[in-house]
């Protein structure tokens, strides 16, 4: 009942009904943040080798917050009235409402009625759509031509139709698609990719005969020779002649490529190598093994139990009492990218590594695989902290040490050593540069650390000398040009150390674009344009900070958050303690009470608050959003009903609520 109850709380506003509900008024237009939102989709390219696209975007920063298209000079093509709009394909762009999907074109013309579970983009002029858990193929004028009868189908051509009786649905948590991949959250909040093999499909014409039957891809025997190759017949392979001849008869449950003068087949359930003659150069008796990687002699194998590595007769190197064996690979960034450095083993569920012939480089105690860096220092994690050693294994810090800032993905020297309760700065080898004195050491920018001494701080280079005496309040991030405070004022400093700017701020951050500023003066805060110390926003009595993937300013007062344009216009106050920031998405979340709602990008409030937690509208999920409610999470539109046909549950769907906060430095 309280869905029903919901339904109407959340339609039946201060206005009355949604915009959605109303005449459509054809002069409606973007809110300014939804102008804001269009010239940043104009500007952006998918990458430096697509070309510039001219076609009509879809958009959600409407007033009312519901989605239509937009044409690149600003003109509305589609009016909002939809919950979600996707890309155009062959003049068509998908749309949904009430939980049901249909087809537009450009001119804003509803090709097809909403009336669809799921949908396809168009194809060479068709698209597949979902009719009670079976797909059918409607042409461009929604006419239903190859009838919803099976698990997976989609145009190759104009009269080519690949078919499938598998049905494996991508997309997420309420906006299924038919990719092959689907995005899911753990209940910790973590993402969760899942990617499905390719489906194996039969090719029809228009009229349902078979063109082509399914079959798994065939492997290339030999990319030097093609006088042979890979056949199937009777779900089993066979290597060919050119002139169609066998050379082996078909006999192998699997087959690969011949990599390194080897090629891994299966024969009733037995593994081996076969070489390019044909012959068993490893007879078929292994139950696991990897392939010979070009240029390595050796490869992991397990027989009866027994792990181990063999060489290309098939021999043991050496064999061990492990639960398993894997190749341990350089990192992508280093010399020789993903080349085979030694073994990762696993046993009793921890991990350790080995060189190539065997021997123990680091014991199994580690919670995951090893990782190897660029610099051929080795990574390891345990009990949620990560140790660093080098190549042959020795440890990289003391016993009573840790270093603190050296990870592979983003570590360069000098790193920071942590002893007991201070820090030192160490080469790649963990060889002292400065003494173990100081209070705090913190990256500040290419081979600088900001470092605390004595209760002030001050700035080391590479070497551990000091590039700035320690007699600072403060120091920010940022090389070359960065906050300094003295005497519990800041200012802006350049890397020699002059000012740019005399400390005079009670707080000050840098902008990403590195030529203006938060500043605080006196309890207000506005943005400065550092060149000539002239304002953007001129101070405010509130907190004013940057949101991360966002084009907003944030600004906080007493508790309540308002979000504002990069110039200072107030585009949604309306008294919130939190509130959503990313108005691309056309409806933000605000909390109110201790209660969630839903605002559009005008200010205006369209849902009133009445949910448990944050409710967000997130493109992926195609118009809907999980609500909270009685401890359930379900789906809603942007008219706050239920979707048909998604059940509630019981955790949430979209991941965890990240909170932020506002500050000036951070």
């Amino acid at each position: 009942m309280w869905w029903k109850v919901a339904a109407l709380a959340g339609v039946m506003l201060m206005h009355g009904a949604l915009a959605q509900d109303k005449p459509q008024d054809r002069s409606i237009e973007l809110t300014p943040a939804g102008k804001a939102v269009l010239q940043e989709l104009i500007a952006q390219r998918p990458s430096p080798y697509d070309p510039p696209s001219t076609g009509p975007l879809p958009m959600c920063a409407f007033p009312g917050g519901l989605c239509g298209v937009v044409r690149r000079d600003g003109t509305v093509a589609v009016f909002p009235r939809y919950d979600w709009v996707g890309s155009f394909s062959d003049n068509r762009a998908a749309v949904r409402i009430g939980g049901l999907y249909g087809f537009i074109d450009e001119d804003g013309r509803e090709i097809v009625k909403p009336q669809y579970r799921i949908v396809d983009d168009y194809h060479y002029g068709f698209a597949q759509v979902d009719v009670d858990g079976k797909s059918g193929l409607i042409d461009r004028d929604g006419k239903m031509v190859i009838e919803p009868k099976y698990g997976f189908i989609r145009a190759k051509g104009l009269d080519r139709f690949a078919v499938s009786e598998s049905r494996r649905l991508g997309g997420m948590a309420g906006g299924e698609d038919f990719s092959n991949s689907t995005v899911a959250f753990t209940p910790s909040g973590d993402i969760r990719f899942t990617v499905f093999d390719p489906m194996l499909t039969d090719v029809i014409d228009i009229s349902g005969r078979l063109i082509e039957a399914g079959a798994p891809p065939a492997p290339m025997f030999d990319k030097d020779d093609p006088s042979f190759h890979w056949v199937q017949k009777e779900k089993l392979w066979g290597l060919a002649r050119a002139d169609g001849s066998w050379l082996i008869e078909p006999k192998f449950q699997r087959v690969d490529a011949l990599i390194n003068g080897l090629a891994r087949v299966t024969v009733n359930g037995k593994i081996g190598f076969i070489d390019r003659t044909g012959n068993f150069a490893i007879a078929p008796v292994f139950d696991k093994v990897g392939w010979f990687k070009p240029g390595l002699d050796r490869v992991s194998a397990e027989r009866d139990g027994v792990v181990g590595v063999i060489d290309k007769s098939g021999e043991w190197i050496f064999q061990t009492k492990y639960q398993q064996l894997q190749f341990a690979l350089a990192s992508m960034l280093s010399d020789h990218p993903l080349a085979v450095f030694g073994w990762h083993f696993k046993t009793a569920d921890r991990w350790g590594l080995l060189d190539l012939n065997g021997r123990v480089v680091l014991d199994a105690e580690f919670d995951q695989t090893i990782q190897q860096c660029a610099d051929g220092r080795l990574s390891a994690y345990k009990n949620k902290e990560w140790f660093y050693f080098k190549a042959d294994g020795s440890p990289l810090q003391p016993p009573d040490g840790r270093l603190i800032d050296a990870s592979c993905s983003g570590g360069a020297p000098p790193f920071v050593l942590r002893i007991g309760d201070k820090f030192r700065l160490v080469d790649a080898g963990s060889n002292p540069l400065t003494p173990v004195l100081y209070d705090a050491i913190g990256w500040a920018g290419a081979g600088v650390k900001n470092a605390k001494l004595d209760g002030k701080w001050g700035r080391l280079g590479s070497d551990g000398r000091w590039l700035l005496e320690p007699k600072f309040d403060y120091l920010s991030t940022g090389a070359d040009l960065f906050v300094a405070s003295i005497n519990g004022k800041r200012g802006f400093m350049r890397s020699d150390g002059s000012w740019l700017i005399e400390p005079k701020f009670d707080a000050a951050a840098l902008r990403r674009d590195n030529e203006t500023a938060f500043v605080t003066l006196s309890g207000a805060t506005g943005v400065l344009r550092l060149k000539d110390q002239s304002w953007i926003i001129p101070p405010r009595p509130a907190v004013l900070c940057d949101v991360s993937m966002s084009h907003v300013i944030m600004s906080e007062a007493a508790g309540k958050r308002a979000i504002l344009s990069q110039t200072g216009e107030t585009w949604i106050d309306i008294g919130a303690e939190r509130v959503g920031a990313n108005i691309e998405f056309g409806l933000l979340t605000f909390l109110k009470d201790g209660k969630w709602g839903l605002v559009d990008t005008a200010g205006q409030v369209m849902v009133a608050p009445q949910y448990d937690a944050p409710v967000y509208f997130m493109p992926g999920r195609r118009g809907i959003a999980w609500a909270k409610h009685d401890g359930e999470w379900c789906a809603i539109d942007r008219h706050a009903r239920s979707v048909p046909g998604i059940g509630c549950v019981h955790t949430n769907p979209a991941g965890l609520d990240n909170r932020f906060e506002c500050k000036v430095e951070r």
